[in-house]
């Protein structure tokens, strides 16, 4: 039954306005009100307690606002129906039936009646809920006055100062352990050129992956659409479009299924009628279009219903030409009310259908001709779905009937081109037949497995191209269209089956030799390209090539952060198809190359390099940052972390990378070694330009030189002895023997100073007794010798460029305090005559001695104090253990000598 209708009131008093409004905010107020102090007080009530006397009022009170709230409602509920009911739209009453009135924005439906716009429930119901987030205005005059949600003698007095000035701050990154900002040492080396495109777009390289995420889900830059068509209204269209195609095509014969006779007629029925009883649409696409369906998501019911609506259409076809306007008019005229399971499906299938005409022929209308006001007045007709329903049929059949006599003119207008089945709309809507177009190709995926096809592919693409009479599609756009289905599923599921797909369809379409009229008609497809600020007009084929390569560029201009030696495929099917598609792109990047391309390089060549300069580049950044707020945490030098991370960044690069790279340009190792070490010499030279000789100054330098071995050993691992490339003017040593030679002597000679005082002091405290019971030696000697290996092993171990200078100092300090050792076991013996006791009288015989001399008397010698004293501690043991010590010195000078550093 139809809405009752008052009729708008020809001019509503401003009083009348002004006490509607008032009452039913206030209403709304105070309903709001006293339901917070229900939700306040009925905890409360709902407790009940002993003594409960006291709480009675309290009940009682709270009964009375849950009254009151109940009468202010129910007014409020009143004012609004009659309100939208006078004139609620366009001067039209509005069916409340299925409309909450208790969550109706006031002012919107205020708004509404004074300027005849069309009420929209969920506008209104959204205003509602946003309006509950701020406090209620009076509406007064000095717009002051407004209910509290709070209660303001708990929340206390205002705040006295001025709210500071709120502005946009750049969204924190979720990893806590993000590089901090680089110091001032490092911040020159931060600056490196930006990479830039042919269209003058900014570089991504050095952006994180999840803001690169968010930026690069691309669009064709097709013109928007003017109505409210959803992606489900899109894929719903194209595969009513589909479904015409193939009636037309005479692919697909649809047969409804028979009704059960009565058994009385059985015997009636003929051979005919039995054979006619088979199941329906059983030819070769029957199973290929079920199968779409079920991809594009269309119900059983709704594939019924459009296959029953549009099986007229191919004898309405005139001249073998059909558009899509002609299919929604005949979905238009040919379904009916009951022909839904419900009347939701049907509200939003007629509206569909209402949005798709206005889009391509209000469209149309507003560039051709001056009849947009009466198609909007027509097509408004055809949105009210509750006023079409209740309507007669002479009724709708005039409105479809306008509305195709308008489109049959727009299809009769010159061909701009003088292609084959050309129409009208293959142009003007262009935009709106490539977007049914993309949704057709989308059901190529298996919704069952993300991003992977199905094996009935190709018959899909088969079946799908049937549509090209109705949508306007050459071969030139098929292929660039499917590409860029693939290239955004391979976006969100990043599957390699995909990206190869894109290059075959890309090599197919750069086969494509169209004729002039073909090429000046794809050129039509007009899409935009955002850059820089500025927008650029490119046909649809020209800007998905550019699109994809941009977005694959931005991967492979960082793909050390995007890729890893586990996709490796990935990589080099994205270097692949980067290549195929990369014409004109690369004019003008040679300037801001940190590396000079050869002169001899081709277009290939040439794009990997720069490829591969601009990704060591924002891997050297991204480990620059890393180095410098690492060294905060572990308490070194950042230029010695940096170099650790840079020799990672080169085994990735020769293991993962350069073996690809190599075989499209053989210099790309090269290059990237040479960045590796360029990079990090110009960080190194600002170092030891303001050097001060620390502590860390030897570790630096050492860190330094192992880095460079490294570049060295890589280098010639790849290429071998083989010069002569002009890249090997950019490989300047680092000249670290320059600083490290000073360095090394200077710490020779503080180690001399240490192991001889170890020495001396080791000596000291020996008591000459044996190792063990096995080792007969002293202690002092193993001690000497430990220090003494220990300083070799340091100063080999340093990672620094030695020569003879170097190695004479350390074995001038280790025979010093050898010597010194030496000479201290020697100051502790006796001398030989002390030692050993004097030979008897008559044993001093000799021929030329005279036998008759008077003999002499032997004196004893007495022995000094000092040694007595060492002639006490010597005893034949202790002797044994220096000999046996001395012994072992001599081993280990000769282990020494022979040692293999």
């Amino acid at each position: 039954m139809r809405a009752a209708s008052f009729g708008p009131p020809p001019i509503l008093p401003g009083f009348f306005f002004f006490l509607s409004a008032t009452f039913s905010v206030q209403s709304a107020a105070l309903a709001d009100s006293q339901s917070q102090k229900l939700s306040r007080s009925s905890p409360a009530s709902a407790k009940p307690s002993r003594g409960s006397a006291r709480e009675q009022p309290a009940a009682a009170e709270a009964m009375d606002s849950a009254s009151l709230l109940e009468v202010f409602r129910r007014d409020r509920r009143r004012l609004l129906g009659f309100l939208l009911s006078a004139g609620g739209g366009h001067g039209r009453a509005v069916d409340l039936s299925r409309v909450d009135l208790d969550a109706v924005s006031t002012d919107y439906a205020l708004d509404c009646v004074a300027s005849g716009a069309q009420f929209d429930a969920s506008e209104a119901t959204r205003r509602y809920f946003d309006d509950r987030r701020y406090p209620i205005m009076m509406g007064s005059p000095s717009r002051n006055s407004y209910f509290l949600l709070s209660r303001p003698e708990v929340s206390g007095s205002p705040p006295k100062k001025v709210a500071p000035d709120v502005r946009p701050q750049p969204a924190a990154k979720e990893n806590s352990s993000k590089p901090t900002k680089p110091s001032d040492s490092f911040r020159v080396a931060v600056n490196i050129p930006e990479a830039s495109y042919g269209t003058k777009d900014a570089s991504f390289a050095d952006m994180c992956p999840e803001q690169v995420k968010k930026m690069d889900i691309l669009s064709l830059g097709l013109p928007r659409l003017s109505t409210e068509l959803s992606d489900d209204d899109l894929r719903e269209t194209a595969y009513e479009v589909l479904i015409a195609s193939l009636f037309i095509s005479g692919k697909v014969y649809f047969e409804e299924k028979r009704e059960k006779k009565p058994k009385f007629l059985k015997g009636l029925r003929s051979k005919t009628d039995g054979s006619n009883s088979s199941p329906q649409m059983e030819n070769y696409y029957t199973h290929h279009l079920d199968l779409i369906r079920v991809q594009m998501e269309v119900s059983e019911s709704m594939d019924t219903l459009s296959k029953r609506a549009l099986r007229q259409s191919s004898l309405k076809m005139v001249q073998g030409q059909l558009d899509v306007p002609s299919i929604s008019l005949q979905l238009l005229s040919s379904v009916g009310k009951f022909d839904f399971p419900t009347e939701r499906l049907r509200v939003q299938w007629q509206r569909r259908q209402a949005n798709v005409l206005e889009e391509l022929l209000i469209f149309s209308a507003s560039r051709e001709y001056s009849m947009s006001e009466t198609l909007l007045i027509v097509l408004a007709k055809l949105k009210d779905t509750e006023d079409w329903v209740v309507s007669v049929p002479d009724g709708r059949i005039e409105v479809l009937t306008i509305i195709e006599r308008f489109n049959t003119k727009l299809s009769a207008a010159p061909k701009k081109f003088g292609l084959k089945d050309e129409t009208y709309h293959w142009t003007q809507s262009y935009h709106f037949n490539s977007r049914l177009y993309e949704k057709l190709l989308c059901s190529v995926f298996d919704i069952l497995e993300d991003g992977q096809l199905v094996e009935e592919a190709d018959e899909i693409l088969e079946t799908v191209k049937l549509t090209w009479p109705i949508l306007g599609i050459t071969q030139q756009l098929h292929d660039i269209l499917y590409a860029w289905v693939l290239f955004q599923k391979f976006i969100q599921t990043g599957e390699n089956l995909l990206l190869k797909q894109i290059g075959l369809q890309i090599q197919k379409l750069q086969l494509h030799s169209d004729v002039k009229e073909v090429e000046l008609y794809i050129n039509s497809f007009i899409c935009s390209v955002e850059g820089c600020g500025s927008n650029r007009s490119l046909n649809l084929v020209d800007c998905a090539l550019l699109k994809i390569n941009m977005w694959c560029r931005r991967q492979l201009e960082n793909y050390h952060l995007y890729f890893s030696q586990a996709n490796c495929s990935i990589f080099k099917s994205m270097l692949n198809l980067v290549l195929l598609s990369a014409a004109n792109l690369t004019d003008g990047e040679e300037e801001s190359m940190l590396i000079e391309i050869p002169l001899s390089s081709t277009p290939e060549s040439t794009l990997i390099h720069i490829l591969v300069v601009r990704s060591i580049q924002a891997a050297y950044k991204h480990a620059l940052s890393s180095a410098d707020g690492q060294s905060k945490e572990d308490f070194k030098h950042p230029l010695i972390l940096l170099a650790s991370e840079l020799k990672l960044l080169v085994e990735k690069e020769c293991a993962a990378f350069s073996p690809i790279l190599n075989k499209y340009y053989p210099e790309a190792g090269r290059v990237a070694l040479t960045v590796f070490h360029l990079l990090y010499g110009q960080q190194l030279e600002l170092f030891l330009e303001r050097a001060d000789h620390s502590e860390r100054f030897k570790e630096i330098l050492g860190a330094s030189n192992n880095f460079e071995l490294c570049i060295a050993q890589k280098l010639y691992s790849m290429y071998g002895e083989a010069v002569g490339s002009s890249l090997s003017n950019f490989l300047k040593p680092y000249m670290i023997d320059r600083f490290s030679s000073p360095v090394i002597l200077q710490w020779l000679h503080a180690q001399h100073e240490n192991v001889l005082e170890w020495t001396k002091r080791t000596i000291e405290i020996e008591d000459w007794e044996p190792l063990s019971s096995h080792q007969k030696q002293a202690t002092s000697m193993v001690e000497v010798f430990r220090i003494v290996e220990e300083t070799i092993d340091q100063f080999f171990n340093s990672s620094l460029p030695l020569d003879t200078v170097h190695l004479r100092s350390l074995l001038i300090g280790i025979t010093s305090s050898l010597r010194v050792y030496l000479l201290h076991i020697e100051s502790q013996q006796v001398p030989r005559a002390t030692l050993l006791p004097t030979a008897p009288v008559l044993t001093r015989y000799a021929e030329s001695i005279n036998p008759f001399a008077r003999r002499k008397l032997i004196e004893p010698t007495i022995c000094e104090e000092k040694v007595s004293n060492q002639l006490k501690k010597l005893t034949v043991a202790k002797l044994c253990v220096k000999l046996n010590t001395l012994q072992v010195k001599e081993s280990r000078d000769t282990g020494l000598v022979g040692a293999p550093h």
